[in-house]
């Protein structure tokens, strides 16, 4: 048995460094470095036992892949005199070639996986500078035209059309608050900084909170709720369940036609509590559902016409996941529509919903 201390060094920023060791060992004399750098740069055997750098305390052997090495692997031992025999050094040659393989595999593994990285946030950044482009300039167009006119006309204006102006800047502001608000969000969620305030909250009072807030949205939409009363109150961060759920309202009210209804419904199954937000819209395309939730995503077809930056439901899977939750989208079976499930898990001791005991129960406000 060969009784060998072994150093493995690799390449890194143009030079090699000691990566591993057998006993751990990552310090090198001069003489060493020397050895293992140049065994590296001539693809040879250098250091101790070898013609060239002699003087090394280890013999440096190169791991080959074709014509170039990825690598150099260190031997020695505590006797005097030859290191190997050439039997032994054959057999290390050969282990040497099988571990260069084994190594440029995983190395070329990991360059995929830096290059889908890379074509990945190019098209990140690429969809973020499109989004931005167009959901800052079309309702920044919209309060500048309205304003404008404010400003050049407004005493030959009649009242009414005063106010439906001074709507349209109120309303295209908000729609940029969001905006921003949702790259904001998306930042939090992406840099790993969302840190949810837990509190215990009944369902249905964050669900009210989040149909008020999407009243303008939701339009000409009809709204259906059933929330049952006895629904176990969940430990939740009122804010970011609150905004999951207006997010999923936003999306229901873009793609469902006016005057259609727009559900949300609770219950509980096992350890978990449900809600589901349901449209009468086209439904998603099959291959579209499991991109759905990606960041900055749009569906091609349904979306050529209608505003959006793609985060709306991005954000939802960054919350509720972020509470311990999942969230899933689905097509309606019993009609055209999408329906979108969060689940989260039931608190093991839920206080009981009291209206008049508000101890231990978060405030929405």
């Amino acid at each position: 048995m060969l009784k060998l201390r072994v150093v493995l060094l690799l390449p890194e920023d143009g030079t090699i460094t000691v990566k591993a060791g057998y006993p751990p060992d990552d310090t090198l004399a001069e003489a060493d470095i020397a050895a293992a750098r140049w065994a590296w740069e001539h693809n040879r055997a250098a250091g101790r036992g070898a013609d060239t750098l002699p003087g090394a305390k280890r013999l440096y052997l190169p791991l080959r892949t074709g014509r170039t090495a990825i690598g150099v692997v260190g031997l020695d031992n505590d006797k005097q005199g030859p290191l190997l025999t050439p039997e032994q050094q054959r057999l290390l040659d050969a282990l040497a070639d099988q571990a260069a393989v084994a190594i440029e595999r995983i190395q070329l593994v990991a360059d995929v996986d830096r290059a889908k990285l890379a074509a990945e946030a190019d098209r990140l950044r690429s969809a973020l500078l499109t989004s931005i482009s167009h959901d800052l300039k079309t309702p920044l167009a919209a309060i500048m035209g309205a304003a404008g006119t404010l400003r050049d006309f407004s005493a030959a204006l009649p009242e009414p059309d005063r106010a439906e102006l001074l709507s349209t800047v109120l309303d295209e502001s908000e729609r940029l608050n969001r905006f921003i608000a949702n790259l904001l969000d998306m930042t939090k969620i992406e840099s790993g900084a969302m840190e949810p305030n837990y509190a215990f909250h009944y369902v249905g009072d964050i669900v009210g909170s989040a149909l008020q807030r999407a009243r303008k949205i939701i339009g000409e939409h009809k709204t259906e709720t059933d929330i049952p009363s006895d629904l176990p109150m969940l430990k939740v961060d009122p804010v970011l369940f609150e905004q999951a759920l207006f997010n999923l309202l936003d999306n229901a009210a873009k793609y469902a036609p006016a005057g259609s209804t727009i559900r949300v419904q609770g219950w509980t199954d096992n350890g978990s509590v449900l809600l589901q937000v349901m449209d009468e819209g086209p439904g998603i395309p099959p291959g579209d559902l499991e991109r759905i939730f990606d960041t900055f995503y749009r569906v091609r077809k349904r979306d050529q016409v209608r505003a959006g930056t793609g985060l709306g439901l991005s954000i939802c899977r960054g919350f509720i996941e972020a509470m311990g939750g999942t969230i899933a989208a689905a097509n309606r079976t019993d009609r055209s529509g999408a329906v979108f499930t969060i689940k989260m898990p039931k608190p093991a001791n839920p206080p009981n919903f009291d209206a008049s005991n508000t101890d231990d129960v978060g405030d929405l406000a």
